[in-house]
């Protein structure tokens, strides 16, 4: 079985706004960081950071 990431990443933003969640964390990756960086040119997030807990990147 297959992990569809993009929608992954994309259910992780809308549930957390819709909880009224200002973050949001999901594992670092080469897709997340390039869906990342669109989304936030484009103004749907506000902001980015990566962050390094226990050998993951997030």
């Amino acid at each position: 079985m297959t992990r569809d990431t993009i929608a992954e990443i994309i259910t992780s933003i809308r549930n957390a706004d819709m909880n009224r969640k200002r973050i949001v964390r999901v594992a670092s990756t080469n897709i997340s960081e390039t869906i990342a960086k669109i989304l936030l040119r484009e103004g749907f997030i506000e902001n980015v950071r990566k962050h390094q807990e226990s050998n993951q990147s997030f």
